[in-house]
């Protein structure tokens, strides 16, 4: 069991990363991928472009009383993290006492909080507990699952035949998984291959198997009728944005050494010394992890799978990594754990200094205006979508114009309601939100230091751009980024974007925006952009 002073320092690495978390939510803008969320509470649908509509729908009330970003995450985000908590340590409780006879022991009182401190040492997790993503939802159902998994499993074990309402709940965790996001299917692959492993089929005989398909098939049909009057447009760019490019081998082990940095070792050492114990009896519940983890493990090999994609599986692997901990602890074998257990600490809080500060003060001393630095991507955007309004009022502009999807998304929702269109030829949600930029038409565009930048003029693009304004971000004393806004007048038509993202990679930086790839273009300098008209 754990001393006094551990036990305090778990139930303060809770409360002070609750804290955090806050601090930063009212203190950061929105991220690309945050923003982009928001406009789905914003323009309510029964399902989006790019991911089905749950992460949209539970902001949508905030957003319809008009509460801060602060306010938003919060009550979303923050609140989703901390009932996760709960839920995996209830989960390793409910483990404990269904698996093993002697889970009374002294050594094992502890697992429930060595799982949450797995989850509160993860420097990643911390980035899903500030902004929402769908995955910050799977954060709390995958563990409901897994609960409710285990709970079935006795009920079936004890011949006990009122189990209905417990598939009830498990069609409605599963419809909501189903409407979170697609790849929660294979979380959900888990549940029925769990049960035939400790019950046969025999379990599809069960009338309430059936009626938890009813259930999540009817919770997911505003999916199936959004993408039938779309042409089914969801489900094409999901399978291509899948499958990725070519598939390479030496990405693999990038992408573990990524999990390893965004997800620490000591969950991993929990499980060794589950097996080396000889703990193995909830070994079914493994596949929560292992089936994810292994699909967007192949994923990476075509470039296409994102570090924060494999957290619901991190955290389906705690409950059973905190009881292996427990007894590890117990047994005197503390060194590996606590020196693993302060590293990750240690990560999390330079992470927060990191967010904190801006960057690295030296790169940015090199790189004032954030070609190198990812986190000056948080910094900035409500101030220039203020300033994008109040340009448009003074030059009697309707439409707003960005480049990229990921400066459209901030932009949409600091300079709301004008419209922002997206100057490239691939469809995208701001498509079906905003149409097209008619013809003729004069528009504001916004170009941002940390994105190349090739202004869209000629026969396919505007008839001129010339740069109106400027607004240079401020941090700590440091410039960290810029903003420059172009009135570009007479639209022709289509202009394909020679730039497709940010110039940096992130998939290893503690932002809130982990859905960045890397991508460098040749930079137009400023002096060339005043004299194009």
């Amino acid at each position: 069991m754990l001393s006094p002073f551990w036990m305090r320092l778990s139930i303060f690495s809770i409360a002070i990363s609750f804290f955090i978390h806050l601090f930063f939510g009212f203190y950061l803008d929105f991220s690309v991928d945050e923003a982009h969320y928001a406009l789905y509470g914003l323009h309510l649908d029964w399902s989006y472009f790019d991911h089905p509509p749950l992460v949209g729908w539970v902001q949508a009330l905030p957003i319809y009383l008009q509460f801060s970003v602060g306010f938003i995450r919060l009550l979303i985000p923050e609140l989703l993290w901390l009932f996760s908590l709960l839920v995996t340590m209830s989960l390793t409780r409910l483990i404990l006492d269904t698996f093993f006879y002697f889970s009374g022991d002294i050594h094992f009182k502890s697992a429930p909080i060595w799982s949450a401190l797995c989850v509160v040492s993860s420097p990643l997790i911390h980035v899903l507990a500030v902004g929402l993503l769908p995955d910050t939802l799977l954060m709390l159902i995958v563990p409901m699952m897994m609960w409710l998994t285990v709970k079935l499993h006795l009920q079936i074990s004890q011949r006990y035949p009122r189990d209905t309402l417990l598939w009830i709940g498990l069609g409605l965790v599963l419809g909501l998984a189903a409407l979170t996001k697609y790849t929660s299917l294979f979380f959900a692959l888990a549940i029925p291959i769990c049960l035939m492993i400790w019950h046969g089929v025999k379990m599809f005989k069960r009338p309430g198997f059936w009626i938890s398909i009813l259930i999540a098939a009817l919770l997911t049909s505003p999916i199936i009728f959004w993408n039938m009057e779309h042409e089914w447009i969801s489900f094409t760019y999901q399978f291509n944005h899948g499958t990725g490019g070519e598939w390479k081998f030496k990405r693999l082990p990038i992408f573990l050494l990524n999990q390893i940095v965004c997800f620490g070792i000591l969950g991993l050492l929990g499980i060794t010394w589950t097996y080396r114990r000889h703990l193995n009896t909830p070994t079914p519940l493994l596949l929560f992890f292992i089936i994810p983890f292994c699909i967007f493990l192949y994923f990476s090999g075509g470039g296409s799978s994102l570090p924060h994609w494999t957290t619901p599986a991190w955290i389906a692997l705690t409950p059973i990594a905190g009881i292996g901990l427990a007894n590890a602890w117990g047994m005197g074998k503390k060194f590996w754990i606590r020196l693993f257990l302060i590293i990750q600490l240690s990560i999390c809080l330079l992470g927060f200094s990191l967010l904190l500060s801006g960057g690295i003060p030296q790169v940015a001393m090199q790189d004032p205006l954030g070609k190198k630095n990812p986190i000056a991507d948080l910094y900035g955007w409500s101030d220039a979508g203020e300033k994008m309004l109040s340009l448009a009022k003074i030059n009697q502009i309707e439409h707003l114009v960005v480049q990229n999807w990921t400066l459209g998304s901030r932009l949409a929702w600091y300079a709301k309601p004008l419209p922002v269109h997206v100057l490239d030829e691939r469809t995208d949600q701001f498509d079906l939100w905003f149409g097209d930029l008619p013809i003729g038409s004069n528009a504001l565009l916004l170009n941002w230091s940390q994105m190349s930048f090739v202004p869209p003029v000629g026969d396919t693009g505007f008839q001129s751009c010339e740069k109106i304004d400027t607004m240079v971000v401020h941090h700590f004393g440091r410039d960290i980024s810029q903003f420059d806004f172009l009135l570009c007048k007479d639209w022709q038509g289509s202009f394909s974007s020679q730039r497709n993202d940010f110039d940096f990679g992130v998939q290893t930086s503690p932002t809130l925006n982990p859905s960045i790839e890397p991508i460098a273009e040749p930079i137009i300098s400023e002096s060339e952009v005043k004299t194009i008209k």
